[in-house]
């Protein structure tokens, strides 16, 4: 690219970027503003005990109950998905190429499912701890705690085994596949045993994935910070989702650097 086709490039997106960087401005002062202003009232005290009350409930007496219906969830949800890949792989002649992409749709969506009720459940297992001991001053709310950690460790096992048993089936339409979920190297081994326009489309799903991961970082980090003025939650959770963004850019960043290195030997 040619230093005046970059600089026009830069001229074009310059106005929308400022655009963008004015509104921004615009929006953070006036939720500063209209935030200080409640806060002289005492409304912002008053709405943060609000929050800790509605927290210290949710966490003692949902999320427990929550963990138990995802645990009866998401067998009922994806064990009929799965029978379903199952049964086209039976009568599936091994070359008809839609049958195959329907199976490998279907146990995606199964593996997706899983995967978000696990993050769901440390989530809310993380809730029911955020009581503390004093989960343990009555009887009842200790129940409740050790059956939500119960159904934790239920969601993990459903969701490890569930996604073994998709493995397994997506190795009988792709022979190729040689490693095992339980294996700790399991995703490099997988990547190894795909052809080239199987690793294409993992690296646009990964870009996919990175740009969407820094959006969220982003809007996460203000939100964050503007949650540590006016409610007063501490730098932690902010310095949590920092941490995560910059892991995320850093891998990123390094392995572009790693195999630009790689791709200039080759050349």
């Amino acid at each position: 690219m040619k230093n005046d086709e970059i600089k026009q490039a830069n001229r074009k997106a310059l106005p929308k970027f400022l655009l963008f960087a004015v509104v921004c401005t615009i929006v953070g002062g006036v939720v500063g503003y209209y935030s200080g202003h409640s806060a002289a009232k005492g409304g912002i005290d008053k709405l943060v005990g609000i929050i800790n009350e509605t927290g210290a409930f949710f966490g003692i007496y949902l999320a427990p109950w929550l963990m138990l219906a995802l645990a009866v969830i998401v067998p009922v949800v994806c064990i009929p998905i799965y029978r379903s890949a199952k049964k086209l792989v039976a009568a599936w002649d091994g070359e008809d190429e839609d049958i195959s992409d329907t199976v490998d749709r279907k146990l995606s969506a199964v593996i997706w499912i899983t995967s978000v009720a696990l993050i769901v459940s440390y989530f809310l297992i993380a809730a029911s701890y955020s009581g503390g001991f004093a989960t343990f001053d009555s009887k009842n709310s200790t129940i409740i705690f050790f059956i939500g950690v119960v159904a934790f460790f239920g969601i993990m096992a459903e969701a490890t085994i569930i996604q073994q048993k998709c493995v397994d089936t997506a190795k009988q339409t792709n022979p190729e596949k040689k490693a095992s979920v339980y294996d700790m190297r399991f995703q490099k081994k997988w990547i190894d045993d795909c052809d080239e326009a199987e690793k294409i489309m993992i690296g646009k799903c990964a870009f996919k994935a990175y740009s969407a991961t820094n959006v969220v970082c982003t809007v996460l980090a203000i939100v964050l910070a503007v949650c540590a003025f006016v409610f007063d939650i501490g730098f932690l959770p902010s310095l949590m989702v920092c941490l995560v963004w910059i892991v995320n850019l850093s891998v990123y960043c390094k392995e572009a650097m790693r195999y630009s290195k790689a791709g200039n030997k080759i050349s």
